[in-house]
């Protein structure tokens, strides 16, 4: 038998309709085999023969004898005669005789047979409950997985041996390529795999955010949550994977506005506290030239009092946009006072002085073409650390702006 319920018919047979109702309806009461009956007085081998007067109530529905001629020496109709089902000593259900065929009562030998059939259903009832739980929790987890929010994947040998529909949503490949996918930690981010494979070869349970890898190309940003389990009687990693890509790229545009200047929409001082330390750390780990190049907008006091601040706010918005074109994609350009811009030029020495050149150059001309009265122009001063003279940051920044002064100081116009 595969389920209970097939256990229970196959020892209904032989019973009249209404006879197997009642025992049905008393276990679907909650009737339930007790221990206390099996009273050590009726024991016969290794079963309860009970006599008539003796009988408990907890023994459950009793049927009246269906034979026509009654033995006055031998079963009494009032008797019972229980055989527990076994399992590790622990009663799991029991064969009750209300009414022996032969009319007589039992003797250890004439046990010897039902007692047998009694281990046996003892087995069949155990592993039809165990099939039938199993199943249970089997559509349990279906139920939950399909419908779940969150993707979900089980992971064994390397491979998904499970994904649910949302994970498939997740990643954009059919329900036939994932399994082929092999091993499943490319789905990530090269960056994120070592922890994930971790994960996997020691069956970690854990929490992490990482990056997963669409078909087409897409990042997707994932909460990760790992558990260790058996599936196919072997073990395996459950992963629950949460989509919070809105919520990191939310934290991401809040981050940048936070680090960027409003009106130029340039790095601004904070973001350069944040991370110059690191900058130069970096330089002094690889031995690296790094450079500070302090700017000054010559003449815009005039462009503010000659044209309005508005037309100063759109006009250093343009000169920001200036100068970042003129950088490479490493550099970064920081507002670091009304009119004054702080570039950071990463492995950057003896070049300085070209991009410097190439500055005064671009600013002049636009100048030239856009604000001819006024006459701006933009006064650089720069620093650089090296190896050789490890300056401090603080040492690096009064040398650079010492030295945009002294190109200032250098033309009576500015």
């Amino acid at each position: 038998p595969d389920s209970t319920s097939r256990v229970l018919d196959y020892a209904a047979r032989g019973l009249t309709p209404d006879e197997e109702q009642g025992i049905r309806m008393f276990i679907a009461g909650g009737g339930v085999v007790q221990g206390e009956k099996f009273n050590p007085v009726f024991r016969m081998g290794n079963s309860y023969y009970i006599p008539a007067g003796s009988v408990p109530y907890s023994v459950g529905p009793r049927f009246p004898s269906h034979r026509r001629f009654i033995n006055p020496h031998g079963w009494h109709s009032a008797d019972l005669l229980l055989v527990p089902c076994l399992i590790d000593d622990r009663i799991v259900g029991q064969i009750s005789v209300d009414d022996p065929r032969d009319g007589a009562k039992p003797t250890p030998e004439s046990l010897r047979a039902l007692e047998e059939l009694a281990r046996v259903a003892a087995i069949a009832l155990s592993q039809a409950r165990q099939r039938e739980s199993l199943s249970q929790r089997h559509r349990l987890f279906s139920f939950l997985t399909e419908n779940a929010m969150t993707g979900v994947f089980i992971v064994q040998d390397g491979r998904i041996r499970y994904a649910n529909d949302r994970a498939i949503e997740l990643f954009g490949y059919s329900p036939a390529e994932l399994p082929a996918l092999e091993p499943w930690w490319q789905l990530f981010h090269p960056d994120d795999r070592a922890p994930l494979r971790e994960a996997c070869d020691r069956l970690l349970p854990g929490e992490l955010e990482t990056r997963g890898i669409r078909k087409d190309g897409r990042i997707v940003w994932l909460k990760l949550q790992s558990l260790a389990m058996e599936y196919g009687r072997k073990p395996a990693l459950l992963l629950n994977l949460l989509d919070i890509t809105d919520r990191i790229q939310a934290e991401t545009l809040l981050k940048e506005k936070a680090f960027r200047d409003p009106l130029t929409g340039l790095f601004n001082r904070h973001y350069f506290d944040e991370t110059i330390q690191r900058e130069l750390k970096r330089s002094q780990r690889y031995k690296r030239p790094f450079t500070l190049m302090m700017t000054d907008l010559r003449g815009f006091k005039q462009v503010n009092d000659r044209l309005g601040h508005q037309a100063g706010d759109q006009i250093l918005r343009e000169v920001a946009q200036l100068v970042q074109e003129q950088i490479r994609e490493s550099d970064w350009v920081i507002r670091y006072g009304g009119d004054e811009f702080l570039i950071i030029l990463p492995e950057t020495g003896i070049q300085v002085e070209a991009l410097a050149q190439r500055l005064r150059r671009v600013v002049d001309e636009w100048a030239a073409a856009r604000i001819p009265d006024v006459g701006l122009g933009i006064d650089i001063g720069w620093s650089t650390w090296t190896p050789e003279d490890n300056l401090s940051l603080s040492r690096l920044l009064q040398l650079a702006d010492a030295n945009m002064y002294s190109e200032k100081g250098t033309n009576p116009s500015r």
